[in-house]
Order: C-alpha cells, then structure tokens, then sequence
C-alpha cells in the first residue's frame, strides 16, 4: 500500500541511471552484513537509503531499501520481513523530508539550498530512525513480553548515533551527486567512506561479542571445580534475562542482569578449600577478588555483591530492605533461587513455586511475578537431560 501511494503522490524515478546507480551502491553496501550490538543490528545501507529519498523520490528510495534484501539467504518469510521494515521506514523518512519542503532532484544543475537541505535530510533521517525503532522496539517486544516502553528508549539511544551519521553522509552524498553535478561518480568517491563505516560498525559488534565471551573461561572454571555449576549458570542467565525484560529493564539493564546472574559464584574459585559456611557467606564479595580487574563488570558486580539481601531485611552483606536493594540484584536472587531449584531436581513450574513461597521473606514480588509470566509464556531456559 506504502508503495502504491509512493508512486501516485510523486512517480518512478525520473533519472534511470541514478536510480541504477543507487542499486548498485546500495547492493554493495548490503554485502557487508548488519552489526549485532545487543539485540539490534545496525548496518550502513542506512546512509544510501537516506540520500535516494532525495534523489530519487520516496518509491525509488523504497525500491533501493527493499530490493538488496531480496537478495538475502534467509529464509523467505524473514527476507519478506526485512523487505518490509525497511519500506516502511524509508516511506516514513519520504514523509518527514516532504513535510518540511523537501522535493526530488531532478538534474544536476538543480539549484539547491545547502542548508535547507541539511534540514530536510536530518528531518528524513529522524523519521526513518523514529519508525525503524518502532518497528524493532515491537519485535524485541513480541519476543520478551518486556516494556515497550522501555525496549523503545533503548533501541532509540542504541540507534541515534549512526542514524546522525547516515544523515551527514547521505547529506554529503546528495550535495556532490546534485549541486557538484558529479552524478554517480560521487557514489564510487563514497564507497571508500562506506566500507570504513561499515568496518567501524563490524569492530564495534565484534568488541560488544568479545566482551561476552571472554566471560566464558570463568564458568568453565568453576564447572570444573564445582560439575554442573555451567549448567545452573546457563539456567540463571537465562531466568534472569527473561525476569530482568518482564519488570521493564532496558536492554542494557538486562544485559547486565544476565552477566551478574551468569557469573555470581565466580567468587567460590577464591575460596577453594574454605569451609562450606564461608563460602556461602563470602562467595559474593570474594567474586571481586575474581573479576575486579575487569572494567566493564562493574555494573554487574554491584549487582553480584547484593543479590544475597533479603527484602525481608535478613540478608547480606549490608542487610538492606526491599527496595533498597538495586532492582538487578533483586532478579539475580530470583532467577538464582529458581535455578538452584532446577539444577537440584526440582521441575521448573514447582521451582516457581517455591520461589512464590519465599516472597516478601527473601524474594521481591514483581520479580517472582516476571518469573511465573516467564513460565507461562515458555520464555525459561529448558532443562537439559540429566
């Protein structure tokens, strides 16, 4: 339907060859894979998407956005899917950059105003952002019963820098394909700019996957020490994600979450050898012994260093009450007792209850709450064959 209003409201493209010229550009762009950071992808046929808007008009645009991922080795319904995602936030970036005065270039010797169209093509950018997040938003939502709201802001905060730099590059682009009269030599300039882009973002994923997985060794020692505790860390991990996105933590949050619920009996590789009551009661301080060194868990330590306070107050090692204790250390401790549960026999909807059993004692009630809505909608790690 976008589509067809598209082609009413302003026609085909009216230059063949900047319009080929694009698809190629755009297919070249796309060869380099999307980005994971976390659960969003990020890749630079934004920046080329953006510039056909005013190029070519918005069902040209929608054309050079859609026809690369036909091309995809997906399965047929997610290469449809990505197709229509990214029609329709296009389409919304066409709407934003008319909106605000903005018309198809025609010709290379079209006079055009160099800072209107810097606002134009931010406006599109926004508005092609702004749908995308949507979009993305509800299908990370679809898949984790989170908040909306909250998967929202953080699909917006992950996104807003590289559709910044789509805008200034597609901006770039436009101004020395039209005004400069180069047409689509200004694209083989670009595609340097292109690549390094598209290499920055592969780096940047590529850090976001190391960071994760240098985390491994450590469970693995600790597997070794203790057989089954990678297991229950599977079994934590993957209670505390689903626990941590049903109270409504961003993504981060949740990324966060999951590290501490991973990682919260490292501490016991420092207590080798003491006795079983000291373990249990110094394990979690005694994890800061294990992984102080590394910068980037300290969000997730402060979260391993509580998730043994009560709610009730009892609890260690400051004896904080309810909601003073960090919201992440109160899912660590929910997603921990489950999963001892399980790992100890016990099957995981009476886990659950068991968990219900101890709220407002040990447990918080939102949490066990998240917990039980994870059971129902099938969103808990399943138990592997003992």
């Amino acid at each position: 339907m976008g589509l067809i209003v598209a082609w009413l409201s302003a026609g085909p493209p009216q230059q063949l060859s900047w319009f080929i010229a694009m698809v190629v550009v755009a297919g070249i762009a796309a060869v380099g894979r999307p980005q994971a950071i976390g659960a969003v992808q990020i890749s630079v046929s934004g920046i080329v998407q953006i510039a056909s808007i005013p190029l070519l008009g918005p069902f040209g645009a929608a054309l050079v956005a859609g026809l690369p991922v036909l091309l995809d080795r997906n399965e047929p319904v997610k290469r449809w899917f990505n197709v229509s995602q990214r029609v329709c936030y296009v389409l919304a970036g066409a709407a934003g950059y008319w909106l605000v005065g903005g018309t198809t270039v025609t010709t290379a010797r079209e006079g055009v105003q160099p800072v209107l169209l810097a606002v134009q093509i931010t406006t599109a950018s926004v508005s092609a952002g702004l749908v995308n997040a949507v979009l993305l938003a509800g299908v990370i939502q679809l898949s984790s019963a989170g908040s909306m709201r909250a998967i929202f802001t953080d699909v917006v905060r992950q996104i807003s820098s590289p559709y910044a730099s789509y805008a200034l590059a597609a901006y770039l682009l436009v101004l020395l394909w039209a005004p400069a009269g180069l047409g689509w030599v200004s694209a083989v300039l670009f595609l340097p700019s292109i690549l390094v882009i598209q290499w920055g973002l592969h780096t940047h994923s590529s850090e976001w996957a190391i960071r994760h997985e240098v985390l491994n060794p450590f469970v693995v020692a600790l597997d070794l020490r203790q057989p089954g505790a990678a297991e229950e860390a599977r079994l934590v991990g993957g209670a505390a994600t689903a626990i941590a996105t049903g109270v409504g933590l961003t993504p981060v949050a949740v990324d966060e979450v999951t590290t501490a619920a991973r990682l919260r009996d490292v501490g016991n590789l420092a207590l080798q050898g003491a006795p079983e009551a000291i373990v249990r009661r110094d394990h979690a301080a005694a994890a800061q012994r294990v992984l102080g060194s590394v910068e980037f868990l300290d969000g997730p330590m402060s979260l391993i260093a509580a998730h043994h306070e009560r709610v009730d107050g009892q609890g260690r090692p400051q004896g904080l009450i309810g909601e003073d204790i960090p919201i992440g250390a109160r899912v660590v401790a929910v997603a921990d007792t489950w999963g001892d549960a399980v790992a100890s026999g016990l099957p995981p909807d009476r886990a659950v209850r068991h968990c219900e059993a101890l709220v407002g004692k040990s447990l918080d009630a939102s949490c066990v709450a998240a917990l039980r809505r994870a059971l129902e909608l099938d969103q808990l790690p399943r138990v592997t064959a003992r």
